[in-house]
């Protein structure tokens, strides 16, 4: 089903003098929406793919126009909701058809479509680096296996679910990952409390390469804690940073590769694709080196308590014994029958007469 959402007017006009309109429509299916944009002899669409999407938010980190929003990450990671759920919210109305989303999505969520074809050629537009790497002198590419089919067929656009299996399966070992985007994962430790690793496992089930593991062995557990990030499969993404429901992952990247255009010449609209790309990186350049472990607040309360302890000055182990002995008597004082009836019948002069007496000869 098409749904006709909005007209944009333009400020050209044809030689009749009829105002010429940008046409938007979206159309929904279960898998997939379908955002179409035309103007003049021009149709633009775009598609995007819900199950391929593994919430990543790299496409909303560079859209130039803020069209793009997560969605509910925790909840589809944690399967409260359903693979059929968007992980990512598409506002059309916004969104520029400009394809970087496309153009950077590391598992090939959406498509570009532009007619006709000579009018927009996106090879003239910087590209993210590849994914993988592959050892050509041992790479076989035969036909008839099936890990080497899909190898074939996934490696001009970028697939890294695909990527993965293929590293695990390639007959030659001759494939493995490799992300133009460099970084580093941060658990916070002091955050670990609330991680509940076996009703949770939102980081585990999301991650596309498995890098997201449970620690098992006592000794595993001691080193890691109760979640660990294997980074050499890691790719940094942001997947499991997104779908942690108590914000306990950072994924601070560091480098971005970025490609060339195919096909060289003096574009105007190069630079401000490498600017949109290297908003991967914008959060790094702002805010330096990411504080790995916050102060735990339990060894701060234990830093001024020695220093109360030092400025006050302590009891002897000889004076601390004559003080339990002290309370232990005065304790057996206030708990004998005649002075419990003088509390009862408030009779306070009494109680202090004895008392003193009772001080005196102790």
């Amino acid at each position: 089903m098409e749904k006709k959402i909005s007209k944009i007017a333009s400020e050209d006009k044809s030689t009749t003098g009829e105002q010429e309109s940008i046409t938007k429509n979206i159309e929904i299916t279960p898998d997939q929406l379908i955002l179409k944009w035309n103007f003049q002899n021009v149709d633009k669409k775009l598609t995007y793919d819900i199950k391929r999407c593994i919430g990543c938010s790299l496409c909303k980190i560079v859209c130039p126009v803020d069209a793009i929003e997560l969605g509910p990450i925790p909840e589809i990671a944690q399967g409260i909701l359903d693979e059929n759920n968007p992980k990512i919210l598409i506002d059309h109305d916004k969104c520029c058809y400009c394809m970087l989303c496309a153009i950077i999505c590391p598992n090939d969520a959406f498509h570009e479509n532009i007619s006709p074809e000579d009018q927009i050629d996106i090879e003239e537009f910087p590209s993210i680096g590849k994914f993988y790497e592959i050892d050509m002198d041992k790479c076989i590419e035969d036909s008839k296996n099936e890990i080497c089919k899909l190898c074939l067929s996934v490696r001009d656009r970028h697939n890294v679910r695909d990527y993965y299996k293929i590293q695990k399966e390639c007959p030659v070992n001759c494939f493995s990952i490799k992300s133009p985007i460099k970084g580093e994962v941060i658990i916070k430790k002091n955050m670990l409390h609330k991680c509940d690793p076996q009703g949770c496992k939102a980081c585990v089930n999301i991650c596309p390469t498995e890098s997201f593991f449970i620690p098992e062995s006592a000794e595993d557990v001691k080193k890691y804690g109760k979640i660990a990030c294997n980074e050499d499969e890691c790719f940094y993404c942001g997947a499991c940073e997104n779908s942690c429901p108590d914000d306990l992952i950072i994924v601070n990247r560091k480098e971005v590769i970025i490609h060339d255009p195919k096909k060289k010449g003096n574009y105007p609209w190069i630079q401000g694709w490498i600017n949109s790309i290297k908003e991967i990186i914008r959060k790094r350049l702002i805010q330096g080196k990411q504080q790995i472990e916050i102060p735990i607040i339990a060894e701060e309360v234990q830093k001024v308590k020695e220093r109360i302890e030092e400025a006050v000055p302590q009891l002897s182990k000889e004076d601390k014994k004559k003080l339990s002995e002290l309370n232990e008597k005065i304790q057996a004082f206030l708990s004998s029958p005649k002075i419990r009836y003088w509390i009862k019948d408030k009779k306070v002069d009494k109680i202090k007469k004895d008392l003193r007496k009772f001080l005196s000869n102790v």
